[in-house]
């Protein structure tokens, strides 16, 4: 049986959320000649519709005036945070027409958001930023665990895991600071490769996923966790479990 993961509407969020690459491709010249854009660190938002918006410089190619929104294909691109040979552990593709908002209007759309009043970058609207929303119509998944093909919907409803944002230091300092630990991590796996250095590739709410690298190439392993984990303590806990250590104390809840 394969372990348990998140389903690939929350996988999407979560790409989404931890603000990664982001390429947009237009079918047409949008962009004047320039092809592709390529954006990085650009704050980004689901919307109660399944439309995703992007908060752009004043003045980028994307905010240009046009009188007929563009179809255009925006490729979102989950980075793991550790350094290794292939960082990328999944792709986010979502497909529609783009509307550059005036600032008004996108400042009425970001005050509708969940949790807006925690986002200062929200209140850069017209004071340097600009909103593209893009109205989905298709959204593909693909990663580990396969392509998935989800509707706007899905992807509203969805949430992304509470440790995506999180894990990123915390990998950083599992993989500096911590080999023992995942070297006993992988002598609990079963059948698990051996040979090679084990390095951590990512953490949400169901289970760790390390990298096995060889001189030859990888190879991925999932550890599932005994139950669901719901804070950074509750990570600790299953970790030290799944390398067969004793839980730090005081952590240890049941």
């Amino acid at each position: 049986m394969n372990a348990p993961v998140p389903p690939p509407a929350d996988r999407a969020r979560s790409t989404l959320a931890r603000c990664g690459p982001v390429t947009v491709a237009a079918a047409s010249d949008r962009f004047g000649g320039t092809g592709d854009v390529y954006l990085e660190d650009v704050p980004r938002h689901v919307h109660a519709d399944g439309a995703v918006s992007l908060l752009l410089p004043d003045g980028h190619p994307l905010t240009a005036p046009c009188s007929e929104g563009p179809v255009v294909m925006a490729e979102f691109t989950d980075l793991s945070p550790v350094l290794m040979r292939d960082r990328v552990r999944a792709v986010l593709w979502v497909s529609g027409a783009v509307e550059v908002l005036d600032h008004a209007s996108a400042r009425a759309r970001a005050a509708r958001l969940p949790g807006a009043g925690s986002d200062g970058r929200l209140l850069e609207i017209g004071h340097g930023l600009t909103m593209a929303v893009l109205r989905t119509a298709l959204v593909v998944q693909s990663d580990h665990d396969g392509a998935h093909v989800l509707g706007p919907a899905e992807l509203a409803a969805a949430s992304p895991d509470p440790f995506s944002l999180w894990e990123a230091p915390w990998l950083r300092h599992l993989d500096e600071d911590h080999p023992d630990l995942l070297g006993d991590l992988m002598a609990a796996v079963p059948r698990a490769p051996r040979g090679g250095r084990p390095r951590p590739l990512g953490v949400d709410r169901l289970g760790l996923r390390l990298r096995v690298e060889t001189a030859r190439g990888y190879h991925d392993v999932r550890l599932p966790f005994t139950r669901p984990a719901r804070t950074p303590e509750d990570v600790a806990v299953q970790v030290h479990r799944l390398a067969g250590h004793p839980v730090p104390q005081g952590h240890d809840r049941g």
